[in-house]
């Protein structure tokens, strides 16, 4: 550090100014003809001066300048020492007072050094036990145990992970993680975790924070991996813990007996042709005796069948083998097609909309993304298509969830995707083929004629092994809520009411709320919407979101949509939900099921967040008794019902809004049968079953 001029340069150059003043004073004051002796008083008075100087400087010397450098000194040597040093207060003069000072501060330092350092000492050692304790928990552990952060640099392993590694692997603290096994399935499931977390869902999932996969090393071993995320304050995800299994010998196992299955599915089939031909040459010559073909062409027979269901129970028995030994779980679709869409343009693949209604199944997540995604760049590159629909649908006898991927054009032939079935998939694990990831799901491939002008992709998944999401098993559904003010609006003018219902844009929502008397005080809890475009469900653009309504939530209400209050505690107020809501929702018609309810509470707050919905609303419950009467179930779940509408994650706003969804489009074909086919029919329509209800109850 760059010092300035000391006490003494400072000093004399005050004294030399002010002998040059003293000489030169009386020589100012005196006119040119002053005599000698006026300088001589001059030279005396400057004399004088410098004697006085000299002497001040003597007396500073001694009892400032000389002890400020040993102060200076003693303080720096203090600021450098370690243990209870002091400073002696004598021999500092003047500055004993400050030296004084300086001792006791000293002292005060010296006590929270000690405070510090049996801090320290304390804290490190607890650590060294901590670690001592999970270093044996770790070398006691079969399995392989690795600690690593977001960027997958490894902070903490044991030994059973370097007997699984290759013996070049480079293993240590610090290195990364994607360089000792394959990257692929690790940044797959981390990302699934942090969607998992970020959406909450990780609270109430069978896995919460856990995932498993499997992973490659160099040599071509495969490891069996769950993967925990470590959570830090608001439930961020600061990093990671892997558990690794060895799984070479199980799969290789799995491989020969493949292999023998395989072989022995060859040897049985000569033998079945044989007894064919047998049983048609015998056939051929009906020259024998009735009594004497009879024992042959029973044993025949018998042969034949017996060998057919012993194929068919092998074949069954070896997918099922495979199928129980690789890590599967239920995903959710919506999750699990997200994964997909978004790999698309990143690898020269179509552009994918999610469309329909989601739901769940078994499997794994990340062969089934490579497997869906590789389809779909296939799909593309047969139709010229860059644009396909990716939905899921349940079977009819709710034994399989189909997988499709739908395109305008014709369906593919059967020997085209045959031959995609040796496609091999170069992220995929061990090099498994697109035959191979099929199998192991239990699925297989083909193509249909979806609508007029339309084609789908057809995979056959397993449906999940546990019930998911809140279904229609617990308290009595909302009851019908009429606000005629609300629900009697006024007709859409110009262009936009004459256009046919299937060419507009829809925002189907829900809301869940504190109670159901919006006007006494019950506030939303949570706000959801999803969009309709061309008449297909796009689970691709949604709006979710919980909502803090600044009041406790009963216990009531929390039992039929499990929001708690811990759960709002951090979220939004609805003021601050409604102007995305609105930008979300633009000139779309709002689409609602017993849409006064909700309405009602958007509008209630609609002032405060300075937006207004005040376009056009269609209600499910409303085009329902138009089209059904008063005979008809109108409740969400009466028309999921009779509509053969799966429900899934009822009484949540998204869920519900999906399902509403659903029940618009089918509404939406019964209207046009009753020449109900424009937005200003709908409304009108719609005004006169209110008018209805409303003398109804007036009587």
């Amino acid at each position: 550090m760059k010092r300035g001029p000391g006490p003494g340069a400072l000093f004399f150059g005050i004294a030399a100014a002010a002998v040059v003043f003293a000489f030169t004073l009386p020589l100012l004051l005196l006119d040119e003809g002053t005599d000698a002796p006026a300088a001589a008083i001059g030279v005396a008075a400057a004399l004088g001066t410098a004697l006085f100087l000299g002497l001040l400087w003597l007396v500073m010397q001694r009892q400032f300048l000389t002890p400020a450098r040993r102060l200076e000194a003693e303080v720096r040597m203090l600021a450098q020492a370690s243990g209870e040093v002091s400073l002696t207060e004598t021999g500092f003069a003047a500055l004993s007072p400050l030296a004084s000072a300086i001792a006791d501060l000293s002292g005060r330092l010296a006590a929270v050094r000690a405070d510090r350092e049996r801090a320290v000492a304390e804290a490190t050692r607890r650590a060294a036990d901590l670690s001592d304790r999970l270093a044996a928990l770790l070398r006691d552990l079969h399995e392989g145990v690795l600690v690593c952060n977001l960027r997958h640099q490894i902070l903490l392993y044991n030994e059973a992970v370097r007997a699984m590694l290759p013996a070049t692997a480079d293993l240590g603290l610090g290195r990364s993680l994607l360089h000792l096994v394959s990257r692929q399935p690790v940044q797959h499931t981390l990302e699934r975790l942090v969607r998992r977390i970020r959406d909450g869902r990780h609270r109430d999932h069978a896995d919460g924070s856990t995932a498993g996969f499997v992973a490659a090393t160099a040599d071509g071993r495969l490891l069996h991996c769950r993967m925990a995320a470590i959570l830090g304050v608001d439930d961020e995800v600061t990093g990671y813990v892997v558990t690794v299994g060895d799984a070479t010998l199980e799969l290789a196992s799995l491989a020969r007996r493949d292999a023998l299955l395989r072989s022995a599915t060859e040897d049985v089939r000569q033998p079945l042709a044989n007894l064919g031909a047998a049983v048609g040459a015998l056939a051929d010559h009906p020259d024998l005796a009735a009594e004497e073909r009879a024992p042959f062409d029973r044993i025949i027979a018998e042969s034949s069948q017996a060998l057919n269901r012993t194929l068919e129970r092998i074949t069954h028995e070896y997918r099922a083998g495979i199928t129980a030994s690789w890590p599967m779980e239920d995903i959710h679709s919506g999750n699990l097609f997200a994964l997909v869409a978004e790999r698309g343009p990143g690898n020269d693949g179509p552009e994918l909309t999610l469309t329909g209604l989601p739901d769940w199944l078994h499997g794994d997540s990340y062969s089934l993304v490579l497997l869906l995604s590789h389809l779909a760049g296939r799909v593309a590159e047969a139709t010229g298509r860059r644009q396909l629909d990716l939905s899921v649908e349940a079977d009819p006898e709710r034994r399989f969830v189909f997988a499709d991927l739908t395109w305008t054009g014709e369906p593919l032939g059967a020997a085209r995707l045959n031959q995609w079935r040796a496609d091999p998939l170069p992220e995929a694990l061990a090099g498994l083929t697109v035959g191979d990831i099929l199998e192991l799901h239990r699925s297989d491939l083909w193509c249909v004629r979806h609508k007029e002008g339309c084609a789908k992709l057809r995979l056959p998944l397993p449906r999940p092994q546990e019930a998911h999401g809140r279904r229609n098993d617990g308290p009595a559904p909302r009851p019908e809520f009429f606000d005629f003010d609300l629900l009697h609006q006024p007709l859409p003018e110009g262009s936009f009411a004459r256009q046919p219902l299937r060419s507009l844009s829809y925002v189907v929502f829900d809301t869940e709320t504190t109670g159901l008397n919006p006007s006494q005080g019950d506030e939303m809890v949570a706000l959801a919407g999803v969009r309709i475009v061309n008449g297909r469900i796009l689970t691709g653009e949604t709006f979710q979101t919980l909502i803090n309504p600044g009041r406790a939530i009963p216990a009531a209400s929390a039992a039929i949509h499990g929001i708690t209050d811990a759960m709002v505690a951090e979220a939004p107020r609805a003021e601050a939900v409604l102007p995305p809501f609105r930008a979300f929702v633009g000139d779309a018609v709002l689409v609602a099921h017993n849409a006064a309810f909700d309405l009602k509470f958007l509008r209630l707050k609609q002032r405060a967040a300075g937006v207004r919905f005040d376009g056009p609303v269609l209600d499910t419950m409303i085009l329902s008794r138009q089209i059904q009467g008063d005979h008809g179930e109108h409740s969400l779940d009466g028309l999921a019902a009779r509509l053969g509408i799966g429900l899934v994650d009822r009484h949540s706003a998204m869920g519900d809004s999906l399902m509403t969804a659903a029940i618009f489009l089918r509404l939406m074909d019964m209207l046009e049968t009753q020449g109900i086919r424009t937005l200003d029919d709908a409304i009108r329509r719609s005004n006169m079953a209110v008018e209805l209800v409303a003398r109804e109850r007036a009587f």
